[in-house]
């Protein structure tokens, strides 16, 4: 193994110097529960896509907040690498995102042995509301990558 150069030295005390400052920071998680009973958490997921939003390049725009309880755990905002061709393609790769997101807390929650609600994925797009109840290759959704279709 290489020895750490005196760069080295300095970042990592720079590193714990900081850890040293903040060690009392710390997040707000509330123990009330919005589940059927006060003995669950309830896992729930916005996700919303805003289609082709900037006119110079045409790309859109995903986000999701997804909740455990009343907190917030993750949320992202992000644009999209490649132009959609449909809103419902830009939806669904939302929700898609989301879901596996929400499947990943779940199956921490379920290791952890923390009871859990069912979990609920609000999307405001009907035809992508349609395509994860019925993801059969339509005409329209042929182009759309076969990774989308986890939901």
């Amino acid at each position: 193994m290489s020895k750490l150069t005196e760069q080295h030295w300095i970042v990592v005390k720079r590193i714990l110097r900081y850890l040293k400052g903040i060690i009392n920071f710390g997040l707000a998680m509330h123990l009330i529960s919005l589940s059927f009973s006060l003995s669950h958490y309830f896992v729930h997921a916005f996700c919303d896509a805003d289609w082709e939003s900037d006119p110079n390049d045409k790309r859109s725009t995903l986000g999701a907040t997804i909740f455990l309880g009343p907190n917030l755990v993750p949320w992202w905002s992000k644009k999209q690498s490649i132009v959609a061709r449909s809103s419902t393609e830009v939806e669904y790769q939302s929700l898609t995102l989301a879901t596996s997101e929400v499947t990943w807390i779940q199956s921490l929650l379920a290791e952890l042995k923390v009871p859990h609600a069912p979990r609920i994925i609000f999307c405001d797009n009907m035809s992508t509301i349609a395509l994860a109840h019925n993801p059969v290759m339509h005409s329209r959704t042929k182009h759309t990558k076969l990774d989308f279709f986890f939901v």
